[in-house]
Formats: structure tokens, C-alpha cells, sequence
């Protein structure tokens, strides 16, 4: 029976009886996410395994990993600053509401769903229409795949500025409900991201679905800026930011201007500097400030979202999609599914953490994932980034413990200690003897 509502959860089926929680302490933030974690791996095999047998392109491996590393610094985030998103909402709530809807009416609930889903739709569309806020949603579209995995794709630093736009109802609807919405709005959207669905006739109408978001993350011109929705698409119909799939236009994923990489710490940050650097080349304030407000494609003398016709109808270019040998990328998994392990046992029992150690694992996490992107793009800086993150790790987990002694510690001391001999013996080996039979040539 639990197995059946996890999976309705997916798709936003749920009874309200089964969600009704009164106090906003309760509220298992992010443990509806955290739950839903077994049925997105299922549906990322089960999507693998449908396209090999249809014999279309699958997840590629160094795609796939940038793009859970991702999903994993946006848990990092909200594990590090617990609560600040909710905060200016339940204060809100707790000192100037208007009226206290019932926390455990139906009403309430269907109303706060359709709320949560309105606030959505301008959230993201300004995290289009506002470079400032592009900054930071850029990372969710970086992806030149569009399969489950992309939905991972997530923004350390959106939920810290999103939070706005559902302030009203924060005159209204108790947080411990809104939380709730907040989760399963999230949980949602991630089906959509696939092309193994092509068209689910009526729902088509009301539902935001994979043909509806396939558009929506396309750098083909005239998908830019439109099918914002979250749950429901009748937003972007109702403020005409809908458009259908063209029939027979192959639609290439990715940003409109390549990036070129498989670092999640760098996919993150990178677009900051770069519109800083846009700012400092503009003459006046105004423009400097246009930057920051008007679209990523505005420049002065051009529309605020930027002239369409400045971008190829269909892109021709060739995917990021640099090759490591074999044993590199049975080395990053195994690394990956330990960081993965020791995130998972953060969030699990991250009270039973120190603030210190907190911050620690977290900070081994985001280095770990930025060091194997490193591996995954192929660089030189690669192994010396493993070496130092190797004997680092271990050197603090000897010496600390993180407060937190068990068989876990034991078993990671070991990976680690094996982990940095296997890279010194690559270098010190196997890359000399490479370059001896050079010479000898």
C-alpha cells in the first residue's frame, strides 16, 4: 500500500487525509523529496531500458552523474540552511495573515496546490525573464540530454530568492500545508523530463507533460521562453507563453551558448562572472543595471527578453561528450555512490551532526563532485584534484571522526586510502611508461 502511494505521489495523486499536518515542525522537509528518491531511480532504469529497446540515444553515464551532482548541491544547500527559504513565509503567516485557513480542510488543501502551482509558473518565468535570476536557473538547462535524469538538474542558490513570489499566500495558508505543496510540486516535474511519452491526448489540455517541457528546454528559437508551467499548463496558456511542438523539428537541448562541461561546481557559478563581466563592459548605470533585469539575450539598443532572431532557428552543433578510459569511469561511479551514501546518511540524521560536521560532509560531498567532474571532462587537473581530496578526506576522518565513530568511517578510511595509491599508480605507471614507449618511437 505504501509502495502505491509513493508512486501516485509522483504524479501528484494523493489523498489529502493521508498530508494533513498542523504544525510546521512536522512537516518532513525534505523527506517527501527524499522518499521519492527509489521511484526516480526506477523510472531512470525503466526510461534507460525503454529507449535501448526502441533503439534511441540513452542517458549517457558523464551526463547522468553531472546531472544527479547537481540535484545533490541543491540538497547540500537546503541542508546547510535549513529552514531560511520558509522563514519571511512563517513569519508572515504568524504575524500579518489575513485569515487562518482550516489546516486540515480539503478546501484548503486543493486551494494551496493551485496556489503553490501559480506561484511556480512566475517563479520560472521570471528565472527566464530576469538575467539575475537566469543566474542562477541557467544550471537546470544545461543539460544537452533530455531524459529523467536532467530533472536532477537543480540550483544551489534559486531557492533563495524564489521564495518571494509565495509570499501571498502567506496571508492565508498555514506553512506546515504549504511545505507539503511546495514538495509535491517539485516531485511532479520530474517525469516530464523524457521523451520516451509522445502525446497523452486530453490531459494534454490541463496537464503540463514531457511533449509540453520537451519545448520548454529546447534552444530551437522558437521554443525560447515558452511552457513555464509546473503541474498545470492552462498558466501558459491563459498568459501566452504556450507553444505546441512542431511536428517533424528535431529539438536540441542545452543552453543557447555552449558551456562545455561536466563540472557541477562550475555549471553552477559560472554564468555569475560572466554578466558581471557583461556589466563592466557597459558605459552607464542604466545599461548596467538592464543586465541584471531584463533577459540573458538583452543588449542595449534590443528588446528587454532580447531579439529572437539573434538565435539559429534549429542549433548545429555537436554534443560535450569528452572520453575517459573505462577504469576512470568505473573509479568516478564508485566515487559518485559514496558520496551519494554519505549525503543520504547526512539528510537522514543530520541532528545527530554537529554544526562543524555539518558543514564538513558537505563540504566533502561538493568537493568530491567537483573533483570527479574534473575526471569526467578529462583534465590533467583531474588526478592532482583526487590526490589532494583523497588525502584529505581520510587525513580529517582520522583525525575527527565527524564526532560520529562507526564500521562507515572504518570502510571509507580504507576507499579512500585505496582510492589514492590507484591514482598514484596510474601516474607514477602507467602514465611514465606511456611516456618512455614516446621516446622510444
Amino acid at each position: 500500500m505504501e509502495a502505491i502511494k509513493g508512486f501516485g505521489r509522483m504524479f501528484y495523486l494523493i489523498n489529502p487525509n493521508d498530508t494533513y499536518i498542523k504544525n510546521v515542525e512536522d512537516v518532513p522537509d525534505p523527506d517527501y523529496v527524499n522518499q521519492a528518491t527509489p521511484y526516480f531511480l526506477t523510472f531512470i532504469l525503466l526510461e534507460y531500458f525503454i529507449q535501448l529497446y526502441r533503439g534511441k540515444p540513452v542517458a549517457r553515464i558523464n551526463d547522468g552523474i553531472t546531472s544527479v551532482s547537481l540535484g545533490m548541491m541543491m540538497i547540500c544547500g537546503k541542508t546547510v540552511f535549513l529552514g531560511l527559504e520558509s522563514y519571511a513565509y512563517i513569519k508572515i503567516y504568524e504575524n500579518l495573515r489575513i485569515y487562518e485557513l482550516p489546516w486540515d480542510s480539503p478546501w484548503t488543501w486543493y486551494f494551496t496546490a493551485l496556489g503553490v502551482d501559480f506561484g511556480y509558473y512566475w517563479v520560472h518565468r521570471y528565472a527566464h525573464e530576469w538575467n539575475f535570476f537566469w543566474a542562477q536557473h541557467q544550471v537546470h538547462h544545461s543539460s544537452e540530454d533530455y531524459n529523467l535524469t536532467t530533472a536532477l538538474r537543480q540550483s544551489i542558490f534559486q531557492g533563495w530568492v524564489s521564495w518571494v513570489f509565495y509570499l501571498p499566500l502567506a496571508f492565508f495558508v498555514p506553512p506546515s500545508i504549504f511545505l507539503i505543496h511546495t514538495q509535491f510540486n517539485l516531485v511532479f516535474q520530474f517525469w516530464i523530463h523524457t521523451e520516451t511519452v509522445d502525446h497523452l491526448g486530453p490531459l494534454e489540455y490541463i496537464l503540463n507533460t514531457p511533449r509540453h517541457h520537451r519545448i520548454h528546454h529546447g534552444s530551437n528559437r522558437y521554443c525560447l521562453d515558452k511552457n513555464y508551467a509546473g503541474v498545470l499548463i492552462i498558466w501558459d496558456r491563459m498568459f501566452g507563453t504556450f507553444v505546441e511542438e512542431k511536428p517533424g523539428e528535431k529539438i536540441v537541448y542545452g543552453l543557447v551558448e555552449d558551456v562545455n562541461s561536466m563540472n557541477p561546481f562550475w555549471l553552477q557559478l559560472f554564468y555569475f562572472p560572466k554578466s558581471f563581466s557583461r556589466m563592466l563592459d557597459l558605459p552607464s548605470w542604466s545599461d548596467k543595471l538592464c543586465v541584471l533585469i531584463n533577459g540573458p539575450g538583452w543588449s542595449p539598443g534590443k528588446p528587454r527578453l532580447g531579439d529572437p532572431l539573434d538565435c539559429p532557428e534549429v542549433p548545429d552543433r555537436q554534443k560535450f561528450d569528452p572520453k575517459i578510459p573505462t577504469w576512470q569511469t568505473i573509479y568516478v561511479i564508485l566515487h559518485f555512490l559514496v558520496a551519494l551514501a554519505v549525503q543520504d546518511f547526512l539528510v537522514k540524521n543530520v541532528l545527530a551532526f554537529s554544526q562543524l560536521s555539518v558543514v564538513l560532509i558537505v563540504g566533502y560531498v561538493i568537493a568530491t563532485l567537483t573533483s570527479i567532474g574534473f575526471v569526467l571532462e578529462n583534465r590533467p587537473l583531474g588526478i592532482y584534484a583526487e590526490l589532494m581530496r583523497c588525502s584529505l578526506t581520510s587525513l580529517v576522518l582520522y583525525v575527527t571522526n565527524l564526532g560520529y565513530p562507526t564500521p562507515l568511517t572504518s570502510a571509507a578510511l580504507t576507499l579512500f586510502a585505496a582510492s589514492t595509491v590507484m591514482w598514484l599508480a596510474q601516474y607514477f605507471l602507467v602514465e611514465r611508461i606511456q611516456l618512455r614507449k614516446t621516446k622510444t618511437n
